[in-house]
């Protein structure tokens, strides 16, 4: 989910989630182009639905439209990067998630759910810092 409220998909519907989403997870440790590699279901209800309600909702030209959808792609492949980048600390400390905090979503699905803010993720305590998973850090929390 965008917003970081964790997606209800999993859990209310799972034959759906097995479908759509979950193929996109077989990435326990993404790539920068896994960002656009889900399934056509996924695809639809995770980017079109969301986007072409928010252009009912949030009046915009469409060059305001298309700056969004263009910079909203390029943080999805950020986040889905296999790189730490030199503005990870900053942007941590502001909210917004980076590709550690993206990558303990994809290894442990229960944790980080926020593509964009992890604002979510802490108020419902589903936030983990990267550097306190153990997966990440050979069996020992940092």
């Amino acid at each position: 989910s965008q917003s970081g409220i964790p997606p209800a998909e999993p859990r209310v519907n799972k034959p759906f989630s097995r479908v759509s989403h979950k193929p996109h997870h077989v990435f326990t440790n993404p790539r920068i182009f896994d960002a656009f590699n889900g399934s056509l279901l996924d695809t639809f209800f995770m980017i079109l639905v969301p986007l072409a309600l928010t252009a009912q909702i949030v009046p915009a030209n469409v060059w305001s439209y298309m700056t969004f959808g263009t910079l909203y792609a390029n943080w999805l492949t950020l986040i889905h990067s296999e790189f730490s980048h030199a503005w990870d600390p900053a942007f941590r400390a502001i909210g917004f998630g980076t590709a550690g905090d993206h990558h303990v979503h994809h290894k442990v699905f229960k944790y980080n759910f926020g593509h964009t803010f992890m604002y979510w993720d802490r108020a419902f305590g589903t936030y983990r810092d990267p550097r306190e998973v153990r997966a990440f850090n050979g069996d020992k929390a940092i």
